[in-house]
């Protein structure tokens, strides 16, 4: 096919003395880039899967996963918060009863409020809150302190029987502004040497043959109340 056309951009000379132009004839055609390969690709492509999407952050089984592993922590945090406690008031008893040569009520009465707070289920930052505020062996708590109380306490409360405590009674009166502003208090630990000459591993045998004895004692009334109520 020929043009006689020169402003035509598809076109060449076959003859440069003439103005005869032949056009190419040839429209040359583009494939779209990749076209093949986005069709092969597009195949190939992973589709959502069912299964993942069920078990997503909403759906019922890791709901129930998640439920599972609060309600396995609370009981965990609850049997450990309750036995912590009561480990603490036998100790008490017993470096009361070291020190002065017998009990007072306040070996019933110590830290019983956070036994209450406990068993009701309430957690470890309100409890430590709130028996700071009421408790006499606490400066916290703004009311005249029991010095005596709040010795024992202290003592009971020191790396040998608590762990996770990492100072002796010593370091932790030198260390607190708050104890050493209690004049009285300051005497009182010097008088019995900081609870230092008290045999410590002596406290400790004791106070897991009283745990023992005292869960036994409970399981028992625990079966008496269970044969009276099924008759």
């Amino acid at each position: 096919m020929e043009i006689k056309c020169k402003t035509n951009p598809y076109y060449f000379e076959d003859n440069r003395s003439s103005y005869t132009s032949t056009f190419a004839s040839r429209c040359k055609f583009v494939p779209k880039k990749n076209a093949a390969m986005s069709a092969s690709a597009d195949r190939f492509v992973k589709r959502p899967d069912t299964t993942e999407s069920v078990s997503g952050l909403l759906s019922s089984d890791n709901f129930l996963k998640r439920s599972k592993n609060r309600v396995f922590k609370f009981f965990k945090n609850y049997k450990n918060n309750l036995k912590h406690t009561y480990d603490h008031k036998i100790v008490y008893a017993l470096i009361e009863k070291e020190l002065y040569g017998k009990n007072s009520i306040n070996a019933i009465t110590h830290d019983a409020d956070k036994l209450i707070m406990y068993a009701l289920g309430f957690p470890r930052s309100i409890v430590s809150k709130v028996h700071r505020k009421i408790s006499t062996h606490h400066p916290e708590s703004g009311k005249e302190l029991n010095l005596k109380s709040m010795l024992c306490d202290n003592i009971a409360s020191s790396p040998e029987f608590k762990p996770e405590k990492k100072q002796s009674l010593k370091e932790f009166y030198n260390s607190s502004d708050e104890l050493k502003n209690i004049p009285e208090f300051g005497k009182l630990l010097k008088k019995y040497n900081f609870g230092e000459d008290i045999d410590f591993e002596k406290i400790k045998t004791l106070k897991d043959t009283k745990s023992k004895t005292n869960l036994r004692i409970g399981a028992a009334i625990c079966e008496i109340f269970l044969l009276l109520f099924a008759q």
